[in-house]
């Protein structure tokens, strides 16, 4: 009938599961640095998503009351919600917004927050449109 074949070993050898054990921690010391300075970039794409965003409310209020406003992440909803949507970016958590303005300039700072790998660097925008700041994912 029907012959069952047994292979001769049964396991993996200490070498074999070492070098297995090596070529993942190859495989994690390049991947992991990499998978961080992404997540980096693509938090500061969001930050500046989230700054042009107060730029035009800060474009459209200055059309409406001819004069821009100064605000925090505390204040954005308030001084600008009549505007644009702003209650997701006063509730971001990795980026600390301000704006600071005369009636006819502004310049919009976003610091990074304490806990990502880039706290306390910034990314600043201009009513020119003008972008700079030390960010550097």
């Amino acid at each position: 009938m029907w012959k069952v074949f047994k292979l001769g070993r049964r396991g993996f050898t200490l070498v074999e599961l070492i070098v297995v054990v090596i070529v993942i921690g190859i495989l994690a010391t390049v991947a992991i640095p990499q998978y961080l300075k992404a997540t980096e970039r693509a938090k500061g794409g969001k930050a500046r998503n989230a700054m042009g965003i107060i730029a035009s409310a800060e474009n459209l209020r200055r059309a409406d009351l001819d004069a821009y406003i100064a605000c925090t992440n505390a204040t954005l909803a308030a001084n600008l919600g009549d505007y644009v949507e702003v209650d997701a970016i006063a509730a971001d958590t990795d980026w600390d917004y301000a704006v600071t303005a005369t009636a006819t300039t502004y310049t919009i700072t976003a610091t990074r927050a304490a806990g990502g790998g880039n706290a306390g660097e910034t990314l600043t925008l201009t009513q020119t449109g003008t972008w700079g700041g030390t960010f550097t994912p």
